[in-house]
């Protein structure tokens, strides 16, 4: 069956050129110029080039037209290229294949570029927003449009994870959106959408980015000895975002001089896309832990679910040798004296009905190995 695409293709006859479309048949290159009568070349007769400026056409020839007036038709389409590319041998072939390689590698440069102008927005958005304010970056953080932050932080959320594994689906996707919808239904929210990324590194972490971007790393899930304990490391992370700590932080981390040279066009908005992983990764202070820790456990007890398995999951990673500390752990300070206080705050919450978590956290951990 013929594959008939219409799609950027022109034919060259003498001096001029016009559209055309091509049909892939299984003997023949059949072209269909505008408004003519179609022209077929075999596909053993055909030579191949590319072409153009930016080498971004590629140009077919027949040695044995059948059709003098046509002497070239020039393409770009994927599909046709594909197509032809199946049934011509050497070396056409190879430059079929090679151009195909080429387009795919624009594309992603293309997509990379997108990414990065976005990013670019966004910032230049918070960056001209805070030059107007002239407040402090508390406060302005405070007053940021919820749209805004959710925006910013999808940027972010690409920009960091891009070239990531993710985990999609499965019983450790499934578990931990299912921890997720427990605990934001019965949270305090402005209006965030929260989204959670789980990926495929051994890295014992879990970070919140600014408009409820959440990132879970399955080392995390791995350490964990029950759903519970990763519930409370999502509660403490799902206050981080509920309270803007990521979005006061990286506020204050690009500085008002920054801000001001980026609303101007001065920045360098290339070399700040390239440090996301920096900028979403940015230290809380002492004040936004303790908070983030407090209200993580009232998050739990409101969620019907263990507040203690959160200083559970702090004394797990306090067991490791000092050798051997992960992520987690070295940026969360003074953590013996947290388990303290997470220990003895847990337990003057009122009494409570727990209801647990449906999750076979043996399966999780299985679909991990």
């Amino acid at each position: 069956m013929a594959d008939t695409v219409p799609a950027s293709c022109f034919v060259a006859a003498g001096t001029g050129s016009r559209p055309c479309s091509v049909a892939v048949e299984p003997r023949w290159l059949v072209i269909h110029p505008e408004g003519e009568p179609p022209v077929r070349w075999p596909y053993a007769a055909l030579a191949c080039d590319v072409t153009g400026d930016e080498r971004a056409w590629l140009s077919l020839s027949c040695s044995q037209p059948l059709d003098a007036g046509v002497t070239a038709v020039v393409i770009r389409d994927p599909a046709v290229v594909a197509a032809v590319a199946a049934r011509v041998d050497d070396p056409c072939r190879g430059v079929l294949e090679g151009f195909a390689s080429g387009m795919r590698s624009h594309a992603a440069r293309q997509r990379r570029a997108i990414l990065l102008a976005l990013l670019g927005l966004a910032v230049a958005v918070v960056a001209g927003w805070w030059s107007c304010t002239r407040i402090a970056p508390e406060i302005a953080a405070e007053t940021m449009p919820l749209a805004t932050e959710m925006q910013l932080g999808e940027l972010l959320a690409e920009g960091m994870l891009a070239g990531e594994r993710r985990i999609t689906a499965g019983p450790a996707h499934e578990a931990v959106q299912r921890i997720v919808a427990r605990l934001t239904a019965v949270a305090d929210n402005p209006g965030y959408t929260f989204t959670v990324h789980v990926v495929d590194d051994p890295r014992v972490n879990a970070l919140a980015l600014p408009g409820g971007q959440i990132v879970v790393f399955s080392g995390l899930l791995t350490e964990a000895g029950s759903a519970d304990e990763v519930a409370g490391v999502l509660a403490h992370e799902i206050q981080h975002v509920l309270h803007r700590h990521g979005l006061k932080q990286l506020v204050r981390r690009l500085g008002g001089v920054a801000v001001i040279a980026l609303a101007t066009g001065g920045g360098d908005l290339a070399g700040l896309a390239g440090r996301a992983d920096e900028l979403v990764q940015l230290s809380y202070g002492r004040e936004q832990e303790a908070e983030a820790d407090r209200d993580g456990l009232v998050l739990l007890h409101r969620a019907g679910l263990p507040p203690e398995a959160m200083a559970s999951f702090f004394e797990r990673l306090q067991r490791r040798t000092p050798a051997d500390l992960p992520e987690f752990l070295s940026t969360h300070p003074d953590t013996a004296r947290r388990i303290e206080v997470l220990r003895r705050s847990a337990a003057a919450l009122p009494a409570a009905t727990r209801e647990p978590l449906a999750i076979d956290w043996g399966r999780v951990l299985s679909s991990l190995e």
